[in-house]
């Protein structure tokens, strides 16, 4: 399974659902502002008492900082790895580290202590 290849196509497709939503929202009446969903709990049941469901899932990101030996243990934890198997990774000082959580549940890891963002001469 080419990972790589697959969380490229999911942000083709992210990128394309954007493109359509900003072409909707443009088409909006004047005057009308656009809803933006600020959390992830469930929407307040409407005046009638049904509850409004949103029409697409949301998009978390969480972005967190920490020693790469951290990153390590969630990252095995995450692919339901044995723990103990962080200590087979290696990490660099200002690594990103990339994991998918699809909403079906499942995990991949887009990428791991990558420094691809420094320059050659900082790496």
């Amino acid at each position: 399974v080419d990972h790589k290849k697959i969380a490229d196509e999911e942000r083709r497709k992210e990128r394309k659902r954007a493109k359509a939503k900003a072409k909707e929202q443009e088409a909006s009446p004047a005057g009308e502002a656009p809803q933006a969903k600020l959390s992830s709990e469930p929407a307040a049941p409407s005046q009638s008492g049904a509850s409004v469901a949103p029409s697409e899932p949301e998009h978390v990101f969480e972005i967190i900082v920490c020693h790469c030996n951290v990153i390590r243990y969630f990252v095995m934890r995450g692919l339901q790895l044995p723990p103990e198997a962080w200590l087979r990774l290696g990490g660099y000082n200002t690594g990103i580290t990339e994991v998918l959580v699809r909403p079906t549940g499942s995990v991949s890891l887009v990428r791991f202590g990558d420094t691809g963002h420094l320059p050659v001469d900082k790496t």
